[in-house]
């Protein structure tokens, strides 16, 4: 009667989850109707500015030529007038362009969000295969990356960093104190209710990974790292004064009538031919920085968003302080916006040429930007860093947008019996509407789990890993309630052959359980969760129930949790090195009207049914 009771009551709560999780979908179907109703008004006003730019244009030749021709002196000013309106139309066009390319960018991530709601997400096209490690088989088995996996799910992560620091934390689960873990979950539920935040910063995000493209942020931050106190020679620094102070001087004469125009053009020539020699000097200070050029707007923009909220979470706050501020990182590239286009005259080879001749202009630009490496260099790498942070806790955070999630407590390995207790437990990659829950409440030592094809052995084993590495990481999960020790996890579940190598499908198998009992061996003292699916299934039934009850008593000493996943009711009879039975949970088909169904649903025991002949059946076979 209780369990029917609970049965009944967590299906209701499921019909509430789902109903938000309907609304908060619509609240991104409603913005994305916004952005779109944005972009139509943006597009009108960009083809009205494209259109009276051309006509200015157009107007302002045929006056000026008018004027200059025939004198007319109304034609001229009238041109040069339009010619005023025609820079200004370029000016207001191209921010116009700016915000129609930057609405397009939001319209892509509201659009992602949609697809989370449902099982469109596979189709994102960053699923973390490229961070995938020869031999990481957990994040495989229990598709923490690539195809179809976890990452590919939540990962709103545009900068290399901030890719790459989800995919580690996925793949290798640090083991975090408490404090920490409750501080990455604040950060996470704070950024969690900013959904305008979210989408701007993503949008940002994805404008910067374009400009990534063409520069590489790493060799910036080591170019700010290196040699911070280091400047220009001092023979280089005293010609930077010297020579412009003397070329504008003969100029200044000129000028004035006190000398003939030949002083100041061979001063021209003599600054012109020094700045072309001795470039190496000036690039060696300079080209690092303008490479970088293209990433700096993008940096800044996310900074300044940042910088402009004010969040509940201390640690978010502590990211947000280190970007703001008179030496803050914002700052910083905010100086190097204004350089990196005081450079980009370089583009303009006269003007470059004619500054170069009076100014020694790349050595100017290279002093400032010794003086500003030497002011913000150091700071750099920690802004960068900051904002990759940002970009993981945001990836954390989608979790608890798009499904229905709980807070899991991770407690102390010192404790005397490890035990995993969950309520209403689900795999965070099904779709809500079909997904179903489970309860567990399950001890250390062995636990066998029975039941026939199909009935979710196996899904249920990835629900629960999953589910811990999120817990571990100090993300949301998907449960009501999920407590657990941290324990080191080995999976052997997707185990395939390898034919170049000459490794069957059993011997890669024993290899997998192999390192499991090599991990124990050397670490007697860490508890570790050992999930291993269908046991040695690539050999005959005699053998495996032997070589399986070896393995796994011998991978259940200590405080340790091995979960295995079988089809050999033999093996649910097994006793742990200490004497402890094997603790049985199974999965049950029944069937409607011939047909055979499924609840989905672990009940405590061994499994008394099978299934295979109505599998066959139903594939067309006569059994």
């Amino acid at each position: 009667m209780n369990k029917a009771l609970n049965k009944e009551m967590n299906d209701e709560l499921h019909m509430e989850s789902n109903r938000k999780k309907n609304v908060e979908r619509i609240d991104f179907e409603n913005m994305r109707l916004e952005i779109d109703k944005t972009c139509v008004g943006l597009d009108r006003i960009y083809n009205t500015l494209s259109a009276a730019r051309a006509m200015v244009f157009l107007a302002a030749i045929v006056c000026l030529a008018i004027g200059l021709k025939d004198g007319v002196l109304p034609a001229t000013i009238l041109g040069i007038v339009l010619v005023v309106a025609f820079i200004a139309l370029v000016s207001v066009h191209s921010r116009v362009a700016q915000k129609k390319d930057f609405a397009e960018q939001k319209k892509k991530v509201v659009s992602r969000y949609i697809s989370r709601y449902d099982e469109s997400w596979r189709g994102i096209s960053d699923d973390g295969s490229q961070y995938i490690l020869e031999g990481d088989t957990v994040s495989v088995d229990i598709d923490l990356l690539g195809p179809s996996s976890l990452y590919q799910l939540i990962n709103v992560a545009h900068t290399e960093a901030g890719r790459k620091r989800l995919a580690e934390e996925l793949r290798n689960v640090p083991e975090y104190s408490k404090d920490e873990l409750d501080e990455r979950r604040a950060a996470v539920a704070d950024l969690s209710n900013r959904i305008d935040f979210a989408v701007e910063f993503e949008a940002l995000g994805e404008k910067l990974e374009k400009a990534s493209k063409k520069s590489n942020i790493a060799s910036f931050v080591e170019a700010c790292e290196e040699g911070v106190n280091e400047g220009l020679p001092v023979w280089a620094q005293l010609c930077r004064i010297l020579l412009p102070v003397a070329e504008l001087t003969f100029i200044l004469l000129f000028a004035f009538g006190l000398t003939g125009y030949g002083y100041a053009l061979v001063g021209f020539m003599v600054l012109l031919a020094f700045s072309w020699l001795t470039k190496p000097v000036t690039d060696r200070q300079t080209v690092p920085f303008v490479t970088a050029g293209y990433m700096i707007e993008g940096y800044r923009d996310m900074m300044e968003l940042v910088a402009g909220q004010q969040f509940d979470s201390g640690k978010l706050n502590t990211l947000r302080q280190s970007m703001d501020g008179e030496q803050g990182a914002l700052n910083a590239f905010r100086g190097l916006g204004r350089l990196s286009q005081a450079y980009s005259i370089v583009f303009n080879p006269l003007i470059h040429q004619v500054l170069c001749g009076v100014l020694l202009w790349d050595y100017q630009l290279a002093a400032i930007m010794c003086r500003w490496k030497r002011r913000y260099g150091e700071g750099i790498a920690q802004a960068v860093d900051a904002i990759s942070e940002i970009e993981f806790i945001s990836s954390l955070a989608v979790l608890k947008r798009v499904r229905h999630t709980g807070t899991a407590e991770v407690y102390s390995t010192e404790a005397s019996a490890l035990c995993v207790a969950a309520k209403n437990l689900r795999h965070p990659l099904i779709d809500e509407s079909r997904v179903v829950g489970n309860d567990a409440d399950m001890a250390e030592g062995i636990i066998i789990i029975t039941g026939s094809n199909m009935s979710g052995k196996t899904t249920f084993l990835r629900t629960l890993a999953m589910n811990l590495v999120l817990a571990y990481i100090g993300a949301p999960v998907c449960a009501d309630s999920l407590k657990a020790p941290y324990m080191k996890l080995f999976t052997s579940m997707r185990i395939t052959d390898d034919v170049a190598h000459g490794i069957s499908t059993f011997y890669a198998e024993i290899l997998r359980i192999k390192a499991m009992a090599e991990y124990r061996e050397k670490y007697p003292d860490r508890p570790m969760l050992c999930m291993i699916d269908e046991i040695f299934k690539g050999t005959n039934s005699a053998d495996r129930i032997v070589g399986a009850g070896e393995a796994i008593r011998r991978l259940a000493t200590g405080h340790n949790m091995v979960m295995v996943s079988t089809h050999d009711f033999e093996l649910c009879e097994l006793e742990s090195s200490s004497g402890e039975k094997a603790s049985n949970y199974h999965f049950e088909e029944h069937y409607e009207d011939d047909r055979l169904c499924f609840d989905y649903r672990m009940k405590e025991g061994r499994c008394t049914t099978t299934n295979a002949r109505a599998i066959l059946r139903m594939a067309g076979f006569k059994v």
